[in-house]
């Protein structure tokens, strides 16, 4: 999907929510199930999203992809702005890419 949008246009604008955020994490920990949010409402085996991954997992797939990754921005803890430093892989609850 990201390869056919980059044949579209250039650049590119891709967000999705980080499964591994800290609060799904401890949730899983703690619960031994996979979290049901305000945004994903589903069950695991009823949920609309083909594929769960993280942030770690999109850069990497865009690495292998040869995608190059222009900007990123992550945001959590109440939609407030969380700087790439405080490790984003845990804190960030939604990741936004630019790509060409």
């Amino acid at each position: 999907t990201l390869k056919k949008c980059l044949e579209i246009g250039n650049k590119v604008i891709v967000s999705f929510p980080n499964f591994a955020y800290i609060k799904i994490r401890l949730y899983i920990m703690l619960s031994g199930r996979m979290p049901k949010t305000k945004l994903l409402p589903y069950e695991w085996y009823n949920t609309p999203n083909i594929h769960l991954f993280t942030i770690k997992d999109f850069k990497e797939l865009c690495a292998k992809e040869k995608i190059k990754i222009i900007s990123e921005r992550f945001s959590g803890f109440g939609k407030k702005e969380v700087p790439v430093s405080l490790i984003p892989n845990i804190f960030a609850e939604f990741a936004y890419f630019l790509i060409e």
